[in-house]
């Protein structure tokens, strides 16, 4: 269904109200941001918003939300910060449309979200340019002509050049609004658009932008994903119900009942899971295995053990591959076929899940961050 915009008479009431608007109350909006403003407002369609950690770029984003949305304009918001996210939870892109959200929505359940299992895109620069793309799609399906795209704050290094890169190219952006600190984003503004490009405006930044401490960040993750699966419940789905992606599953064959208890018998330990995979066996075990493993190494044979995977974060999938909620893995009843997580998404919603996207972090169900050992 195609957004609609709220009716003039609430606009005008809305305009400038810190009570409908109470992040107002914070901002401290230099000359050249509203002149950004008035441009998004002109030209419409996606404005990518750069800068470095701390620079104000979600509150610029914000901003540009609310002028959009008091100006009647549909327009949505897709928040590519993994680590520092202000729609969804961290290790996911969000897409907000508004209406019917409120500029200043840092809501946790967006209309839209992108599992990418990380809150770094240092090593997921395709996953995280697919998921920016298949937002912007799904906020334009729904009728959002003018769409902002918050990115991250890497903006050094070879990843940051061909993460911004390749958003460029894919969602070749009407303006690029560069929040530049003493010029740290001049190498990458020549990479990307060359020398007075047509499309950037060079901002500065607020000066309310404060630098956090990493612990401080920290924190702020934690809260997000405590947030999230405060109200999620057990969720049961039955092997050959759904698909896995990414390691160490989804890369074979699933062993079947007589296969799995050779392995059983081999290692002297229970075995709930196994693949036939083209570089050997992988098997999940309740425990490490004992005794003589020599053989173990020789026929191709992994091995992990139930912890490894307890509290894992994934990505539930429709068929289609969008996101339908996020999800920890819990101790299951794997020899009845079934993996069970907790996920705010609702049981009648089971049905839907055609994937399971598997993560690179742990967290316990309060959204404590915990070490990896899944590589």
């Amino acid at each position: 269904m195609a957004l609609s915009p709220l009716p003039q008479s609430l606009l005008k009431m809305m305009h400038d109200s810190k009570e409908f608007f109470p992040f107002l109350a914070q901002l401290e909006i230099p000359p050249e941001w509203e002149a950004a403003a008035l441009r998004f407002l002109e030209v419409g369609g996606v404005a990518m918003v750069l800068g470095g950690a701390d620079t104000g770029k979600s509150t610029l984003s914000r901003y540009l939300i609310y002028r959009a949305f008091t100006a009647g304009e549909p327009v949505a918001l897709v928040d590519l910060d993994l680590g520092q996210s202000h729609l969804g939870p961290p290790a996911a892109l969000g897409l907000g449309l508004f209406p019917p959200r409120f500029p200043g929505d840092d809501g946790l359940f967006p209309e839209g979200l992108y599992f990418v299992g990380q809150t770094s895109p240092v090593g997921v620069i395709l996953e995280v340019a697919v998921g920016c793309r298949s937002l912007v799609d799904l906020a334009q399906e729904e009728g959002a002509d003018r769409v902002v795209v918050n990115t991250c704050g890497l903006i050094k290094g070879p990843a940051s050049f061909r993460l911004k890169g390749a958003k460029l190219e894919l969602l070749r952006p009407r303006m690029i609004l560069a929040l530049d600190r003493e010029g740290e984003l001049g190498p990458l503004l020549r990479s990307l658009v060359g020398e007075d490009a047509d499309t950037v405006m060079v901002l500065p930044v607020s000066d309310r932008a404060t630098g956090r401490p990493p612990e401080e960040r920290r924190r702020y993750r934690e809260e997000r994903f405590r947030r999230y699966f405060q109200k999620a419940r057990p969720l049961n789905l039955p092997f050959g119900s759904f698909g896995w992606q990414g390691l160490p599953w989804g890369q074979g064959q699933p062993l079947k009942g007589v296969e799995l208890e050779h392995f059983r018998h081999k290692l002297h330990a229970p075995v709930l899971y196994g693949e036939a995979q083209e570089q050997g066996t992988m098997l999940l075990l309740t425990e490490p295995p004992q005794g003589d493993l020599s053989w173990v190494c020789a026929a191709g044979v992994q091995c992990l053990s139930w912890p490894a995977l307890e509290g894992q974060l994934v990505g539930l999938q429709d068929k289609t591959h969008r996101t339908l909620a996020l999800g920890l893995i819990l101790p299951s009843p794997w020899d009845q076929g079934i993996l069970t997580l907790l996920t705010p998404l609702p049981s009648s919603q089971a049905p839907r899940v055609g994937f399971l996207r598997m993560g690179k972090m742990k967290l316990t169900s309060e959204g404590r961050e915990l070490p990896r050992i899944l590589s």
